[in-house]
């Protein structure tokens, strides 16, 4: 398959920071014309300067908390603007610890942005893309959703949703123009750690490089893959944990995890 034409704009979510902000950028660079969408204002104008100034491309600013209707309906709009779109949904977060020693109002807001925003997003522009005969969307999960992981329960039951949800997208589309793919990256370097409060196992992770995570990204995205996960280290323990008992993973996942919660030294 070929990239996706530059002539069709992109709106990518989460595009403040890392993997989302490594998206605008080399997005950018293959000349598409930009929407970012993010709460944080200040960082959002910063970048959308740096890279018209950079690529000459247009980008558009859209400040909107995804964790509220109301910032997913601001985007909703902006999608009914036109078609087809290059969607990426990248923005979202985790939380670690037991989930009865967590915030539920959190919890909750966590769903909101992974797979509520997600959902929503994806079937407002899917029909419009197959109407118009293109444009693609890009849900970035997680290796997280390849198994059940204690002390990060509702992250890896969020990211398993974006993996099916696509996995299932990709094969009614199948014979179509409109593309849609998985991103299943293991540890990047971005702030997801801090935000999630579990940066002692990010640390011992070897992250990769955001940069690197979203170029394998676009070349899998160009050639029509429907999962892809960065790494080779990362795609075996995907494909591993499949073969395995699923008490044996959950156990030896907890056991791993629960190395890295706070209160355990």
């Amino acid at each position: 398959m070929d990239p996706i034409p530059a002539t069709v704009p992109a709106l990518v979510t989460g595009a403040s920071s890392g993997i989302g902000e490594q998206f605008v950028r080399q997005l950018a660079a293959r000349g598409h014309a930009l929407t970012i969408v993010a709460r944080r204002a200040d960082r959002l104008r910063s970048l959308a300067a740096e890279i018209r100034k950079a690529s000459g491309v247009t980008v558009s600013v859209l400040v909107a908390d995804l964790e509220t209707p109301a910032g997913r309906a601001a985007v909703v709009d902006r999608l009914h603007h036109r078609s087809p779109w290059l969607l990426v949904n990248n923005a979202g977060f985790g939380t670690a610890g037991e989930v009865a020693d967590l915030d539920p109002a959190r919890e909750q807001a966590e769903v909101s942005v992974n797979v509520v925003a997600v959902h929503q997003l994806t079937t407002e522009v899917i029909a419009a893309n197959v109407d118009a005969g293109g444009g693609g969307v890009i849900n970035v999960a997680s290796t997280a959703s390849f198994q059940p992981i204690p002390y990060m329960a509702t992250y890896s039951a969020s990211k398993a949703f974006v993996l099916h949800f696509t996995e299932a997208l990709s094969v009614e589309l199948r014979g179509g123009r409109v593309r849609v793919m998985a991103l299943c990256p293991g540890p990047v370097s971005t702030e997801f750690g801090h935000v999630a409060g579990n940066q002692r196992a990010l640390q011992m992770a070897r992250p990769m490089s955001p940069e690197r995570c979203v170029g394998i990204a676009l070349r899998a995205f160009d050639r029509g893959d429907v999962i892809c996960i960065p790494g080779r280290l990362n795609s075996a323990g995907a494909i591993g944990v499949r073969l395995l008992p699923r008490a044996v993973v959950r156990q030896t996942v907890g056991m791993v995890f629960d190395r890295f919660q706070p209160d355990r030294r």
